[in-house]
């Protein structure tokens, strides 16, 4: 009787076990997933960042322009009153 008891408890182990393998498995697959995803996001959102930062480098080129045609014009005013 005693063997048959230890045969019981051991298959009862082995189906937790085989239980756990399974759910560790089916875990490991959804954060391979959602590890796609994020990684796909992350791509996405270095793009954005490369072009708003190329359009960040166009709007300070055109700010800097602009505050130099600013100065020159001052500097023209300022000969033109004082002539």
């Amino acid at each position: 009787m005693k063997k048959a008891a230890e045969e019981t408890r051991m298959d009862r182990i082995e189906r937790y076990l085989e239980a756990f393998v399974k759910q560790f498995a089916e875990g490991m697959q959804e954060l391979k997933e959602s590890q796609k995803k994020t990684d796909a996001q992350q791509n996405r959102t270095d793009a954005q960042l490369n072009r708003t930062d190329a359009q960040l480098k166009k709007t300070i080129e055109k700010l800097e322009r602009v505050g130099k045609q600013l100065g020159d014009l001052g500097l023209v005013q300022a000969e033109v009153r004082w002539s």
